[in-house]
């Protein structure tokens, strides 16, 4: 699917409203300016994700998410969250069913995301791409629970708590 096709303004994000997230993926798409980055992943964080709610936006925007990180080698652990957070909410949510006829291509989006992670593991990472990095590979290897358990983890208090007990 293209970021110029007419479903992108029928799709809902996070908030259950319309939200054409083409814009702000054609805008990382084709800047390189770190602030205007910046900016466009606030704008996908707040608008494809809230509070646990994901939406029909959120969903299809991860391929394209996916595929503009590849394409400009954008190892940034908001790509990484965003889409483990969004596959994440997919299954523990009560959040809208993926489409059936966007399944194939979702699938695809979260295999490349895998093999992306995967690639770069052995680059210096700082704290919260590595957790990010592991937390997408179990959640893209459908062990949901245990991506978001990784994820969680990135609060030093809660991870010195989870280890006193074990």
């Amino acid at each position: 699917m293209e970021l110029t096709d007419k479903i992108w303004q029928e799709l809902e994000g996070g908030y259950k409203t319309l939200y054409d997230a083409s814009v702000p993926l054609s805008q990382l798409e084709n800047t390189d300016d770190p602030e205007d980055i910046k900016k466009v992943w606030e704008e996908l964080w707040n608008e494809l994700h809230h509070q646990g709610d994901v939406g029909t936006a959120s969903y299809l925007a991860i391929p394209q998410l996916v595929r503009i990180g590849i394409k400009k080698d954008l190892f940034d652990w908001n790509l990484l969250g965003l889409c483990a957070v969004i596959e994440q909410q997919r299954h523990l949510g009560s959040n809208p069913s993926l489409l059936p006829e966007y399944q194939d291509n979702y699938k695809k989006g979260l295999l490349d995301l895998k093999e992306f992670v995967i690639k770069n593991l052995n680059n210096d990472l700082d704290k919260t791409t590595s957790i990010m990095a592991l937390s997408t590979i179990a959640t893209c290897d459908g062990r949901i629970k245990m991506g978001k358990a990784i994820m969680e983890m990135e609060d030093e208090d809660l991870l010195n708590e989870f280890l006193e007990q074990f």
